[in-house]
C-alpha cells in the first residue's frame, strides 16, 4: 500500500500565489476601484463564505469553467479584477490548522479562538460578531447555507458558546438574535423528539416557536420562491443539503437560488440596509471526501451566487460592500505529476494532467457520498465493478485500491474519513492527476477578494483575526479597528 503514501506537496503552488498576491497588493487600484473603494460605512454587505475553499480549489474551478464551459468565473474577473485580493491566514488559537469554529470566530469576531469554540476568544473576552454590530446598526441580518443552520459557520456569526456541537443552544440563540432571514438545512434540530427526522433531546418545536416570533416558513424550493414577509425561516433538508452533482433541482434550492430569494427580501421595501452572510459548505465536506468533481461543481454554483452580489453592486456601488472569502482550507488539492505505475520512476513512466482529464472529471454523474451510500459499509466486489461500470465510465480501478475497500481497510494515515470515498477519490486521481494531500484541514493560507467602500482594507497578506476586525471596525464607521 505504498501507493497512498506518495503524496504531492503543494509549497511551490502557495510560493506562487504569495508573490502574486503581493504583486497585485503593490499595483495601482484600478479605476472602477478609485471610485468606489472608500472607507465610508457600507449600507449593503455580502459576505461569502467558501468553506474547505483553497486557492487550488478556485483555479481548478477557473480552469474547468473555461475548458468545459468556455465561461469566466465572478470571484476571479470580476471582484479580483476589479477590486482588490489578498491571502489569509488560518490558524487556530491552539493548533497550527484550525477547524471552521475557530475560523469562523476569527472572521466575525476579530480574536483568536480555540478549536471548537463559536465567538469566544482564547484569552477569555466574548466580542461582538459583525452580525450582531451590523444589526445594532438598524441593518437586516441574514444568514445562508447549504449546512445545516447550527452549523460552525454561521453559528459564529450568531453566537457565543463553548462547544460547537451544543446544537440546541445554538438554534435558542437564532431565535433570540432573530435574524431576518435564516436559510439551509438543518430541520432536524428544529423538530421535537418523536417526529420523523428529530435528532432533538426535547419536546420543542422550533419551527413554530420561529412562526410565533412572525416568521414565516418555507421547506422547499417553490415556497422560497414565493416568499413575501420580511422574516424568514427556511429548512429544505433535515441536515446538510445536497451536493450540487446530486441535487434535485426541482425541490431543493442551491446556494444560487437562496442568494437570490435572500437580496429580494432584505432589499424590499425601504431598506436600512442589510448583512448577509452566505456560505457553501459543500467545497469541505466534498473535500472531506476527496471528491473533486463535487468541489468543481459546487464552487461553480457558489461563483454564480456570487455574480447575483455583484450585479447588485453594480447597481449600487458606493453603498455595497462584497467579501469573498474561506475559513481553511480543506484536502491539499492539486494537480501534479505521478506515475502511471509503481513499476519505476522513469520518464516513460510519468504521466501529468492535461484538459482531457477536466473533461473525465466532468463524466462523473455523481458525489462520492452517494457512491459511497450505494456500496454499503460492506461492498462485495460485484457492487464494486458495478458501480464503476454505471458512474465511472472510462476509468480504472486499480487492484490494491479494490482490495483495500473489500478489506475496510484505511488508506493512509491522512486518509481515513470514508473508506469508500476516500478510494474513490484516489482512483479517480489515478485517471486524472488531482491528488489529495489528506482529508482533512491544512494550514496553508485562503484567498480573500473585495470590492465597494473599504475593500482596500483587505488588500495583501494578513491573518484572519485581521479582516474580522477590519470588517467590524468597517460596521462602526471606524477608521482604523
Amino acid at each position: 500500500m505504498k501507493r497512498f503514501a506518495r503524496l504531492p506537496a503543494f509549497s511551490a503552488l502557495i510560493l506562487v500565489l504569495i508573490v502574486s498576491t503581493l504583486y497585485w497588493a503593490s499595483s495601482p487600484l484600478p479605476a472602477a476601484q478609485k471610485e468606489t473603494g472608500d472607507t465610508s460605512k457600507p449600507k449593503y454587505v455580502f459576505f461569502f463564505l467558501v468553506d474547505g475553499g483553497g486557492n487550488q480549489h478556485l483555479e481548478m474551478t477557473r480552469q474547468y469553467n473555461r475548458i468545459i464551459h468556455n465561461e469566466g468565473l465572478t470571484i476571479v474577473d470580476k471582484i479580483m479584477r476589479q477590486g482588490t485580493m489578498g491571502l489569509v491566514t488560518t490558524h487556530a488559537a491552539n493548533a497550527l490548522s484550525t477547524d471552521s469554529a475557530a475560523a469562523a470566530t476569527a472572521l466575525a469576531g476579530g480574536c483568536k479562538a480555540n478549536i471548537g469554540a463559536l465567538g469566544m476568544c482564547a484569552d477569555g473576552t466574548v466580542p461582538k460578531t459583525a452580525m450582531e454590530i451590523a444589526q445594532d446598526q438598524g441593518m437586516r441580518i441574514g444568514l445562508v447555507t447549504n449546512s445545516t443552520v447550527y452549523d460552525a459557520s454561521p453559528a459564529a456569526f450568531a453566537c457565543h458558546i463553548q462547544n460547537r456541537r451544543d446544537y440546541a443552544s445554538i438554534v435558542d440563540r437564532y431565535l433570540e438574535l432573530g435574524p431576518d432571514l435564516l436559510l439551509g438545512g438543518g430541520k432536524d434540530q428544529f423538530l421535537p423528539q418523536g417526529e420523523r427526522g428529530s435528532r432533538r433531546r426535547d419536546n420543542l418545536d422550533m419551527i413554530a416557536a420561529f412562526k410565533k416570533k412572525g416568521y414565516s416558513y418555507a421547506g422547499n424550493k417553490e415556497e422560497l420562491e414565493v416568499a413575501k414577509d420580511k422574516k424568514l425561516l427556511g429548512l429544505f433538508a433535515f441536515q446538510d443539503m445536497s451536493f450540487e452533482i446530486d441535487r434535485d433541482s426541482k425541490t431543493e434550492p442551491s446556494v444560487y437560488d437562496m442568494t437570490r430569494a435572500a437580496i429580494r427580501l432584505l432589499h424590499a421595501g425601504d431598506s436600512p440596509g442589510f448583512f448577509l452572510f452566505i456560505e457553501t459548505e459543500n467545497i469541505d465536506s466534498a473535500g472531506h471526501l476527496s471528491d473533486v468533481a463535487s468541489v468543481i461543481r459546487d464552487f461553480r454554483e457558489f461563483d454564480r451566487a456570487v455574480a447575483l452580489a455583484f450585479e447588485f453592486y453594480q447597481r449600487y456601488p458606493r453603498e455595497t460592500l462584497i467579501l469573498v472569502t474561506s475559513d481553511h482550507e480543506t484536502g491539499g488539492l492539486g494537480f501534479t505529476m505521478a506515475l502511471k505505475n509503481l513499476g519505476a520512476a522513469r520518464r516513460k513512466n510519468q504521466i501529468a494532467a492535461t484538459e482531457e482529464d477536466f473533461r473525465k472529471i466532468h463524466s462523473i454523474p455523481i458525489s462520492l457520498r452517494k457512491a459511497s451510500k450505494i456500496l454499503g459499509p460492506y461492498p462485495t466486489a460485484a457492487a464494486i465493478d458495478e458501480l464503476m461500470s454505471q458512474y465511472f465510465s472510462g476509468f480504472t480501478l486499480a487492484p490494491d485500491i479494490k482490495e483495500a475497500m473489500l478489506k475496510r481497510q484505511l488508506l493512509s494515515r491522512s486518509h481515513y474519513l470514508d473508506v469508500n470515498a476516500n478510494a474513490l477519490g484516489l482512483m479517480v486521481a489515478n485517471n486524472t492527476q488531482a491528488y489529495w494531500e489528506t482529508t482533512s484541514h491544512t494550514n496553508q493560507p485562503v484567498f480573500v477578494a473585495a470590492i465597494g467602500p473599504g475593500s482596500e482594507r483587505f488588500r495583501g497578506y494578513q491573518d484572519n483575526v485581521d479582516l474580522g476586525r477590519n470588517l467590524r471596525a468597517m460596521l462602526k464607521g471606524k477608521i482604523t479597528p
